[in-house]
């Protein structure tokens, strides 16, 4: 089941789950300076509303994240540890 809700609010979902997917963040740094708060929101509250709805239901969680959160995307591992670029 598809469930198209805003995450920053309370989430409830009727009978059982195996599982609650957390997709919901801008990908792109134009969106993230454009809604800076609104970005925090999905990421905190977002994720807090969704972990208290698998816990609730005892349903495995999965959230996605996007390469900006580790490294610039031409900056590999490798590249970081040898201090190559």
């Amino acid at each position: 089941m598809f469930v198209k809700h805003d995450v920053t609010n309370y989430v409830a979902v009727e009978g059982p789950l195996d599982y609650v997917f957390h997709f919901a963040s801008p990908a792109s740094p134009i969106d993230y300076l454009k809604l800076p708060i609104q970005t925090l929101k999905v990421g905190s509250l977002g994720t807090h509303n969704c972990l208290g709805l698998a816990k609730a239901k005892g349903a495995r969680f999965l959230i996605a994240s996007t390469s900006e959160v580790y490294a610039t995307p031409w900056c590999t591992r490798s590249a970081r540890s040898t201090g190559a670029t």
